[in-house]
């Protein structure tokens, strides 16, 4: 049981948000044990980024019901400079320094800022930013940007997937119901 600690935070907004949730309902149901969560980027700033927490009426989640210490954090945002999401990758590294973003290119005011958080020798990953390389698309009616979105998350649950897969203790912690077989 998780006991409200969240194992992988999803944050971003508008569509970059719904590919976000769509992606967290993937890896709960492929990994019933991992506590996922998809959040607004602007509910993040309320409960977590203010002195007094505000509260979300009808919204579960709280400073109180969730715990966010140490989670890998995946910040979906298309242009990489929206405000929340960029305001959340400054916020979150007080609570993480497992952070990722989900851009259009690497170049992005939330890769500049994940950019500065120094590595370490034991980390997986030597960047924090995956790029769809589709660019910035100001006029565009989302649709390139949420395929090419949605294709990188894709990418992204595949290698997370192959590794928890492939390791028979990664497989009883998260309680894994996807096989080798279902990879292929």
């Amino acid at each position: 049981t998780h006991n409200g600690c969240v194992d992988i935070l999803l944050t971003g907004c508008e569509v970059s948000l719904w590919l976000a949730e769509q992606f967290a309902t993937d890896l709960r149901k492929s990994f019933p044990r991992l506590f996922v969560k998809a959040v607004s980027s602007n509910k993040l700033l309320g409960l977590f980024g203010q002195e007094i927490s505000i509260p979300a009426v009808g919204y579960p989640m709280s400073t109180k019901t969730h715990d966010i210490a140490d989670p890998i954090v995946i910040i979906v945002s298309h242009s990489g400079g929206t405000f929340a999401p960029l305001a959340c990758s400054n916020l979150l590294q007080s609570f993480s320094r497992n952070i990722f973003v989900v851009a259009s290119e690497w170049d992005t005011q939330v890769g500049k800022q994940l950019r500065t958080i120094p590595q370490e020798k034991n980390d997986l990953l030597c960047s924090r930013i995956f790029s769809t390389e589709v660019g910035v698309r100001p006029a565009e009616p989302c649709s390139v940007s949420v395929a090419a979105t949605h294709q990188l998350l894709t990418n992204i649950f595949e290698y997370i997937a192959m590794n928890i897969v492939g390791d028979a203790e990664f497989r009883a912690v998260t309680g894994a119901v996807i096989t080798d077989r279902d990879l292929s």
